[in-house]
């Protein structure tokens, strides 16, 4: 079986059997041993022949393709039609294995640490949904060499605005003159209209749409027009990606709301929407660039041999060779008719600028994970990543999700807790100190999260109502100036029997701490949302039900 495709093999004759008895034909020997002959050197060639057209014996070897969610789908496909012609390098079969890889944490794991426990392996080559991550991957000194071949380009998605028909017509901005960038930040000010935009550090809707947005009309980047672009979503909102935007106009149900999205998106929302007012895409004048698709191998990262890049290489001539004739698809892309233009369209001096200044008008975090590393993390099981799992090794999950996630100028530091994990007198204790979060500072956290994976919990309760308290005195002891100081618990209880206190009185005296300090409480599974709830309000946050998918350091970073 290769790539789950089964051969399937006849075990029964289809043919009429022949009957018992009667009497039977004589042949005459010469005309046997003819057929004999004729048997032989038949099997003979047919064997040459099969050796020939197998090229390749043993296990397949494969290396790995990170694909952004829109290409994961047509470019398995690809490789499985690429395996079933049998690739071989000195007589070893071949292959790749693609891995479905959103491109902002494939950009940020590329860069960093790389999340096997969600994503597998390290990649050894890259697919994203926009070229703009490949520039903003080699805007760096330290990275600019990791693309080591040209990009195969695959397609394109239009980077547009969302909004209701309705007040696109009011506007003006349907079958007329679009409205350029500067028209749309005019409006957002005015309060004419409420732009809300992904989040450029991790949508792909959101980086293209802020790289238009800033453009200086040639190509560059204009402070100016960052700057302007920023207030307008200032005055508006934002949201992690064009799913989130789409859920809270839902929710809103605000026609003023104009959002950043793909053309795609837009559809696929008009598909699933029964609303009467669907959204219609307008693309500004002066958006040059789009969500241009791209297979890359990453030949130049530290991690990659020669032999791997090699097969990686092998792989992306033949996914050109198919996108070349046509035979390469997908319903998300776009054909493009200019390779060269298409991948021009950004440079890593132009992302980089555009990045930089929007992570700068961002406030800095400063986060302590509060771990449930309790007996009963283990007895309960959860959906996180596709996979059901642990609630505890969920959490642990969860965390290096959002480590992944963070900027280097970011803090973070891990205290778990349990009923003797600080000894004889404590229910806690730190795990790591708080660390920039650096490449050193990321790969730190994340391998000490993966440690504590492996070790046994604490049995008895979940200390919770102590340790929450301790935490909140030792993060308010030692708070980052200007930095947003956050702690989230992570846990699938919220009741506490190992703590003296209830949970009315630790709610009380976390409001009479009167810090700085924000707590989140997530909960996993079974965890009571009550108490939860009541520990984060007591300390000006929020309970957050753990999503199956993480993604909730959009909720407690600051924008």
């Amino acid at each position: 079986m290769v790539f789950g495709i089964e051969h399937k093999v006849k075990s029964h004759r289809t043919g009429r059997r022949r009957k018992k008895g009667g009497q039977q034909k004589l042949v005459a020997p010469w005309i046997v041993i003819t057929l004999v002959c004729v048997l032989v050197a038949s099997g003979l060639t047919w064997g040459f022949v099969a050796l020939l057209r197998t090229g390749c014996s043993g296990e397949v070897y494969r290396v790995t393709v990170a694909a952004a969610p829109s290409v994961y789908g047509s470019l398995g496909d690809a490789a499985q039609a690429w395996e079933r012609e049998q690739p071989e390098i000195d007589g070893e079969c071949i292959g790749v294995e693609v891995t479905e890889v959103p491109a902002a944490d494939a950009s940020r794991g590329i860069t960093g640490t790389w999340d096997t426990m969600s994503f597998g392996k390290r990649p050894i080559a890259w697919a994203p949904d926009a070229q703009a991550w490949a520039s903003w991957l080699t805007s760096s000194e330290a990275t600019a060499g990791y693309v080591s071949t040209d990009p195969v380009v695959l397609g394109e998605a239009g980077s547009v605005l969302a909004l209701a028909e309705s007040t696109a017509t009011d506007l003006g901005w349907l079958g007329g003159e679009p409205p350029t960038w500067q028209d749309v930040v005019d409006a957002a000010g005015a309060g004419t209209i409420n732009l809300a935009a992904a989040n450029p550090r991790s949508s792909t809707e959101g980086l293209v749409s802020l790289l238009n947005a800033s453009s200086d009309g040639a190509g560059g980047f204009s402070q100016a027009a960052a700057d302007a672009y920023a207030a307008a979503i200032e005055a508006g909102s934002s949201a992690e990606d064009g799913n989130a935007l789409k859920n809270a106009y839902v929710e809103a149900a605000d026609p003023t709301q104009v959002m950043t999205m793909l053309d795609y998106q837009v559809e696929d929302f008009n598909a699933t929407s029964e609303s009467e007012d669907p959204l219609v895409p307008v693309t500004p004048s002066g958006t040059t660039v789009s969500a241009v698709s791209s297979y890359m191998v990453l030949g130049g990262a530290g991690w990659v041999s020669a032999p791997d890049a090699e097969i990686a290489e092998r792989f992306g001539d033949y996914v050109a060779g198919l996108v070349a004739s046509g035979e390469f698809s997908d319903p998300e892309l776009k054909p493009v008719e200019d390779d060269a233009a298409a991948l021009a369209q950004t440079t890593p001096e132009a992302v980089g600028a555009a990045v930089r200044a929007w992570r700068s008008g961002a406030q800095d975090l400063n986060v302590l994970f509060l771990l449930d590393w309790s007996a009963a993390t283990m007895e309960e099981t959860v959906d996180y990543g596709g996979d059901t799992v642990e609630a505890g090794i969920a959490a642990v999950r969860m965390a290096i999700d959002m480590v992944g996630e963070m900027e280097p100028t970011w803090r973070a530091g891990l205290w778990e807790y349990g009923v003797g994990a600080g000894g004889d007198e404590a229910n806690w204790r730190s795990v790591v100190e708080s660390t920039e979060m650096s490449a050193d500072g990321q790969s730190t956290l994340t391998e000490e999260l993966y440690d504590l994976s492996e070790t046994s919990t604490y049995e008895g309760g979940s200390p919770l109502y102590d340790s929450l308290v301790a935490a909140y005195g030792d993060l308010n002891s030692h708070l980052v100036e200007g930095a947003s100081n956050v702690i989230v618990v992570l846990t699938n209880s919220g009741e506490d029997t190992a703590s003296l206190p209830t949970v009315e009185e630790t709610a009380s005296t976390l409001q009479g701490m009167a810090g700085s300090v924000t707590v989140y409480t997530v909960g996993f599974g079974s965890a009571n949302a009550d108490n939860l709830t009541a520990l984060a309000a007591a300390a000006g946050g929020e309970y957050i039900p753990a999503p199956a998918d993480g993604g909730i350091l959009g909720t407690i970073a600051p924008a």
